[in-house]
């Protein structure tokens, strides 16, 4: 059974991936500080420190790794640029550093938000030119990693629904819970995505570890949704009430960092090259933790 690596495996999307992997791999989940799911054999390593990285790597000797780790706080990367430069792109190039010099196939986990969000269903070959700094260093990140190591490609996801890990919720997740708490919520009429959950997405990143494709692939969902349209598709798949969502444009709420309209992605190149299936939007939203955070 191959040994993978997961870096960011405390994390909402890295945690889960994880907990999946390990259905099919040896998995070794990589953190700095939290907890990772129940049952892996788990490594320290700080994103921030190439010793550190180096150091999980020696501990672990993994034969492939999926580089989940990031800081993908929008905001607070908005308002530290250089922490989200030193996580995002010095980490992703000390990780695939390391895969270089073992000779070991790395895949970079991405972000729809390298787009400038002018246009509906970006494809791999439509020019990038992020809004937010989050964007920015993912998209740094994503050349670092392609450049370091011979055997990286990078996997571009979406907004995230579903089933997560951690006390940070998934989109769809966060609606549920919100409507669940009577919490109202304002979300976006103009702001579109395509969300695909971990389930779907781990599928392809499988093909992926033990592949040889190269470059770029974008793992979104079938659907192009709206923020909005999306947590009314909540409230429905889950039978909660829709009159505590607020109908907005994005221009309506203040935000510390520039909001892109419309990062949808279109997925064919996965569909072609990996048999990519992402699961129908509402078996995706059905299957998360509906209830409070244990």
């Amino acid at each position: 059974m191959m040994r993978v690596l997961v870096t960011g495996a405390s994390g909402m999307l890295g945690g889960r991936l994880a907990q999946l992997l390990a259905k099919r791999f040896d998995v070794v989940a990589a953190c700095h500080q939290s907890a990772v799911p129940v049952g892996l054999e788990r490594v320290s390593m700080d994103l921030e420190s190439a010793e550190s990285v180096e150091q999980a790597f020696v501990a672990s000797k993994p034969q492939a790794v999926l580089h989940a780790g990031a800081w993908a706080f929008t905001d607070l990367c908005e308002r530290d640029p250089d922490k989200a430069r030193r996580i995002n792109v010095d980490g992703s190039q000390a990780v695939a550093r390391a895969c270089a010099e073992r000779d070991l196939r790395v895949v970079a986990i991405s972000t729809d938000l390298v787009f400038p969000g002018t246009r509906a269903w970006s494809d791999e070959a439509q020019s990038t030119a992020p809004v937010m700094m989050y964007g920015v260093t993912k998209l740094q990140g994503e050349e670092a990693a392609l450049a370091a190591a011979p055997r990286a490609v990078v996997a571009r996801v979406p907004l995230i629904v579903g089933r997560g890990y951690g006390a940070r919720s998934t989109a769809t997740e966060a609606v549920g819970w919100a409507l669940r708490a009577g919490r109202p919520l304002t979300l976006f009429t103009d702001q579109f995505r395509t969300p695909a959950d971990a389930e779907s997405v781990v599928e392809a990143l499988a093909v992926l570890l033990t592949g040889t494709q190269t470059g770029r692939f974008h793992l979104g969902g079938s659907e192009r949704v709206s923020r909005h349209e999306l947590g009314v598709r909540v409230a429905r798949v889950h039978g909660l009430p829709t009159d505590g969502i607020a109908a907005v444009p994005q221009d309506s709420v203040p935000a510390a960092a520039p909001r892109a309209a419309d990062v949808s992605m279109d997925s064919s190149r996965a569909r072609r090259e990996l048999g990519y299936k992402p699961r129908a939007l509402d078996e995706m939203i059905a299957d998360d933790r509906t209830g409070p955070v244990a």
